[in-house]
């Protein structure tokens, strides 16, 4: 165990691994998605801490040398697996998460992907505004409520539910009334059939 705690095995593994785990963790504060399996974590690390590298030989390259050798060789580690892939990160995030690059994909007939790999994910991502919901179930029950602020839809591949702040009813003329009590509700997604968001909420809807 001695052998991998060396300082030069660190630096190997900082450089060579590290540095890309930095860039999924800092990305994944942007988007949503089912954690991949370790082994596809562990080649996307090493993936972006190669690119990570070239990324950063090429700065290196506009610095003069006098300059860089007054610079302490901690200090360009530091910058080299957490500066630099904290700033990856945090672009390659922001990018994701505003799709600035799919018009440019489309023009170049490229499949686009979304940075979620459910749609559940991506339904009640970081940008779904506050709306009124109609889950409808295979059984023919329909649940009708409030997703805002203050709901949760849960990301969990072996358990999805969500939490409605405001449930409602709909009277015989088909408008939306608080029940009374007013009331919240944990709502399982099992047997669901559709999920319907209705972004304009109208002044007899509650």
């Amino acid at each position: 165990m001695a052998q991998f705690l060396t300082p030069e095995t660190f630096e190997f593994f900082a450089k060579f691994l590290l540095a890309g785990y930095i860039v999924i963790i800092v990305r994944s504060r942007f988007i949503l998605g089912v954690r991949p399996k370790p082994t596809e974590l562990v080649v996307e690390a090493i993936i972006l801490s190669l690119i990570n590298q070239l990324v950063f030989s090429a700065v290196s390259a506009f610095i003069p040398d006098q300059q860089l050798a007054q610079v302490d060789d901690q200090v360009l580690l530091f910058a080299e697996v957490l500066f630099l892939p904290t700033l990856m990160g945090l672009l390659l995030g922001w990018n994701l998460s505003r799709g600035w690059n799919n018009a440019f994909l489309r023009r170049l007939s490229m499949p686009i992907v979304h940075p979620v790999q459910r749609a559940h994910d991506f339904a009640f991502g970081n940008h779904r505004s506050p709306a009124l919901v109609i889950v409808s179930y295979e059984d023919g029950t329909v649940i009708r409520g409030y997703f805002g602020e203050s709901s949760l839809a849960a990301s969990d591949p072996s358990r999805s539910d969500i939490f409605l702040e405001r449930l409602y009813v709909e009277d015989e003329s088909g408008q939306w009334a608080e029940i009374q009590p007013g009331r919240s509700g944990l709502i399982s997604l099992n047997g669901v059939r559709s999920i319907e968001f209705l972004d304009e909420i109208g002044e007899n809807n509650g």
